[in-house]
Parts: C-alpha cells; structure tokens; sequence
C-alpha cells in the first residue's frame, strides 16, 4: 500500500515539472445575454363606459385608460394594438349587434382595428417610440353617437390588448 501512495506522488511530482517547462495557451468564449424587460401597466384593466344613444348626444370621446411603458431597447419599441372583436363592442345578449369604436393612442389619429387578413383572431396595430424610463401614454376611445343609435340597449363588450415589444 505505501509503495503505491509513493508512486502516485512520483507521477504527480513529474507531471507538475513537465508543465512548468512547456507553456500551453487556453481560450475560453464567453457570451452574456441581457434579458429584454418592459413595463407595461395600465391603469384599469376593466373599463365601462354609458353611451348616451339619445339623439343629438356628442359622440362619446373621452380617455379611457393610461399605460405607463418603458423598454430597455435604445433602439425603440412598438405598441401592438390588438382588438378580440376586430375593433367593434359586440353585443353580448344579441352579438348581431355591433357599434364600431376607435382607439386614439397619446392624442395622436386614431389607429384602424379594423379586421385585416392576414391578423387572425382580431385585427392589429402598431405605433412606435423610443424610451428607456417609464412614461404615460393616454388611450382614448371614439364612438359615434349615430353607431349608438343604429343598435338595442344591452351592454357591449371588446377586449384589447396592449402588448410592449423592443426593436
């Protein structure tokens, strides 16, 4: 057993001087990876709304929510703007009913939710900026009050998504 324990610390005496005389280079490759994050936060997720639908009422335009956004992407980032019902509230007693709607994203012309061909499942917008600290952006919502008028009294519904991509 001791000549054993004696050969191995003869080998390892032999090894540690041959690595000192001949020098051998390594490289190693390293990649790091920042994760993408965002802050998208809405300040309800749940609006309901009166429609007059009297005649003569104004049409109804009023901020319907504010989203505080922020990417760390300096290149800039997109908002996609996606309506479950191709941008019409569906009457949810009777989905015949239809009264067409309008998104106005910070104060700007309103953005066509309108069903496209190529977006199943509901129609979808974009817009685009740049920042890297949060800031609020209004949503308005725009319904013509002759809209109103053209269907029954029940309540009417759409979901709207917002969702955050970097560039």
């Amino acid at each position: 057993m001791k000549t054993f324990r004696l050969f191995l610390i003869a080998m390892t005496v032999f090894f540690a001087s041959m690595s000192s005389t001949s020098a051998v280079d390594e490289s190693i490759t390293i990649t790091a990876t920042i994760p993408a994050w965002a802050l998208l936060e809405p300040s309800t997720t749940a609006a309901r709304i009166t429609l007059d639908g009297r005649p003569g009422a104004p049409d109804y335009n009023e901020s319907l929510l504010t989203l505080s956004l922020s990417h760390n992407s300096a290149i800039g980032y997109n908002i996609e703007v996606k309506s479950a019902n191709d941008g019409k509230l569906v009457g949810v007693s009777d989905n015949s009913n239809q009264i067409p709607y309008q998104i106005s994203y910070d104060s700007k012309a309103p953005l066509s939710l309108t069903y496209a061909p190529q977006n199943v499942g509901g129609a979808t917008t974009s817009v685009s900026g740049i920042s890297t600290t949060p800031f609020i952006k209004n949503i308005d919502i725009i319904i013509s009050n002759a809209d109103v008028n053209a269907v029954s009294n029940q309540d009417y519904e759409d979901t709207v998504t917002f969702t955050l991509i970097g560039i």
